[in-house]
């Protein structure tokens, strides 16, 4: 009896999972990336916001969740432009009421909904301060709009299913416009991307929870929103890291039969993260990767191919077969990948 219950109830998941697949919005939205980023790269809005940047030294980016990994990413574009750029803890204005002085910086606060009120808070601060103030947004009229004095609109379209995808991508394209980074390959590489689904779905099967999401220098904003995605969507745990990091303590997770997935770009990382895809199998750990790079994903046990181009344009593209990836983990558990258990698209904290 007790097996034919559980029989029964993983049927009526798995229908479930198919009729929620068959209406999904996630699924939408991650194809509308490379469309979406086009129409960033057309917009006029980050050049304004570069000029107006331009003449501080100190880049200061306050968010959260989805929006804080693109400005982790952001954070690598601007100092590998000879650029300091620092995340801002928020509560320091909103909770500790200790600002730091802002005067001297330009600062950028990044939200997709525009209505959380510590990343506005932070930018109200510093343009009462003096300090130039960009807002990039998906919802031209909010808070944060308000607060600043450039915004900075994605017109990513509504984002309708909870867990956020194309407003990423197209938060990071803003941001690379701003930086100076060259971002033009950015629409080309996530179309090929997109082919990734086949494959990433295949790993899925072969992947396990928890989860390890590593990677480093403009892969590790990717691990940290990867990591993110499959929680939100799956249900299950997943630890993101860099690379460098991970060595000093965390590597001890790494034992036999430990999951890790591997984010890689070609470029000054590689050779590191390839060694570290060497030891993680000398250790027993199931190594799979995302990747451009072949070598690596010939010494893992499986691995996501995409098409190489400029390392940080790669590490951009290498979230859609992520996306895919914790898309199929959740299909897998029976969730509901629009609206994932215990989330909710615009969070307000303080």
């Amino acid at each position: 009896m007790i097996g034919l219950a559980r029989s029964s109830n993983t049927r009526e998941r798995y229908r479930l999972a198919t009729l929620l697949v068959l209406n999904e919005l996630l699924v939408r939205e991650i194809e509308e990336q490379p469309a979406v980023a086009r129409r960033v790269l057309a917009s006029g809005d980050p050049e304004i916001a570069r000029t107006a940047v331009a003449a501080r030294s100190v880049v200061y980016l306050a968010a959260r969740g989805s929006s804080d990994n693109a400005a982790t990413y952001a954070k690598y574009l601007f100092e590998t432009r000879g650029r300091i750029a620092a995340l801002a803890a928020p509560s320091l204005f909103t909770l500790y009421r200790a600002a730091p002085d802002l005067s001297s910086a330009a600062v950028i606060g990044v939200s997709q909904s525009g209505a959380s009120p510590d990343v506005a808070a932070v930018v109200r601060a510093a343009r009462r301060a003096g300090a130039p103030t960009i807002a990039i947004t998906n919802v031209r009229r909010s808070s944060l709009a308000r607060a600043a004095e450039h915004v900075v609109a994605l017109e990513a379209g509504t984002e309708r299913s909870l867990a956020a995808t194309k407003t990423f991508t197209a938060t990071c394209v803003a941001l690379a416009r701003i930086a100076g980074a060259p971002i033009d390959e950015a629409p080309d590489l996530l179309t090929a991307a997109l082919n990734t689904r086949p494959a990433a779905e295949r790993l899925a099967r072969r992947v396990r929870h928890p989860l390890l999401v590593i990677g480093r220098g403009y892969t590790y904003p990717i691990a940290l929103e990867i990591a993110l995605k499959v929680k939100e969507l799956a249900g299950v745990w997943a630890e993101p890291h860099s690379a460098a990091d991970f060595a000093h303590g965390p590597i001890a997770l790494a034992r036999r039969g430990a999951c890790v997935l591997l984010l890689a770009a070609r470029g000054p990382t590689i050779r590191s993260l390839r060694a570290l895809a060497r030891e993680l199998r000398q250790r027993g750990a199931r190594v799979y990767a995302l990747t451009d790079d072949e070598p690596l994903a010939a010494s893992c046990h499986a691995a996501v191919l995409i098409p190489t181009a400029a390392e940080h344009v790669v590490a951009l593209a290498l979230v859609v077969p992520g996306q895919f990836l914790a898309r199929a983990l959740a299909i897998a558990r029976g969730r509901d990948v629009d609206r994932p258990a215990g989330l909710t698209k615009v969070t307000r904290t303080r």
